[in-house]
């Protein structure tokens, strides 16, 4: 499984674990950003919407808000990216 929430986290499963990844560029010898980006596992978890929590509760953490409408407006945003993200999940035949 490989499913992309939003430009920056990754879904994907191994046989025991749903893994969150979060995406980050990486830097040459000088320190300078290279044109190549990956991700890294920033977290397992045992199931699908406890994986979508954390993304969630990591988002609030790391955002820059400075009022509750704005944190409100930004959680709003991220759920709707998980929400476009799962929609393309297609169904098994």
């Amino acid at each position: 499984m490989e499913i992309m929430v939003g430009q920056n986290y990754k879904i994907t499963s191994d046989a025991l674990n749903i893994i969150l990844n979060k995406r980050y560029f990486k830097k040459d010898k000088e320190g300078d950003v290279t044109t190549d980006d990956a991700f890294k596992q920033v977290g397992y978890y045992n199931n699908l919407h406890s994986a979508l929590n954390a993304l969630i509760e990591k988002e609030i953490k790391g955002s820059d808000a400075i009022s509750l409408d704005e944190l409100k407006k930004h959680v709003e945003d991220v759920k709707e990216q998980i929400f476009i993200a799962l929609k393309s999940i297609q169904p098994i035949k």
